[in-house]
């Protein structure tokens, strides 16, 4: 019995990968408030939760693209060859003008709470995915399948496609 509720705690959390997303999205943008995190809240209220069903894979493709490419310049920027530039005076300047969100941490423990909303984003956009292709929804969504029309026609009929014919004719 213990098993089986693991086993259900684990699929209570795939398939709420998508609310994990969002999620860690809004913290990154609560912990690293600037510019280059901007695109996560717009993603966020300006399309994915505007969509019917939720978005399609081409979405979460850029997604992960872009926080890949943010956790590649965040790193960059923190190694120390690059960290002086970080302490100029023009960018700090304009950092501070712009609010930028690209900051020198000076050891990992700090780097690591840096980057980590980012890296929670990529994988639960990974499990998300993993998820879809297991239930064959990765490269459509649900209303390509089915209309909701005639989702709620066929629950009505508790799911008997042939007296949903009949009705259709």
């Amino acid at each position: 019995m213990i098993f089986k509720l693991i086993e259900t705690f684990f699929y209570m959390i795939i398939s709420n990968t998508q609310n994990l997303i969002y999620l860690s999205m809004m913290i990154s943008m609560y912990v690293n408030a600037g510019l280059i995190s901007i695109i996560y809240p717009l993603s966020i209220f300006g399309y994915a939760l505007l969509e019917e069903t939720r978005p399609r894979n081409s979405f979460w493709k850029f997604i992960r693209l872009y926080t890949t490419g943010l956790v590649l310049l965040k790193f960059i920027f923190n190694l120390g060859a690059v960290a002086y530039l970080l302490k100029s005076e023009s960018y700090k300047y304009w950092a501070g003008l712009l609010k930028i969100g690209i900051y020198d941490r000076n050891n990992l423990g700090e780097a690591l709470v840096y980057m980590l909303p980012e890296l929670l984003i990529i994988m639960f956009i990974m499990l998300n995915e993993i998820h879809l292709k297991l239930i064959g929804l990765y490269y459509q969504i649900e209303t390509d399948v089915e209309s909701v029309q005639d989702g709620i026609q066929r629950n009505l009929e508790k799911g008997d496609a042939e007296r949903l014919k009949q009705k259709k004719i």
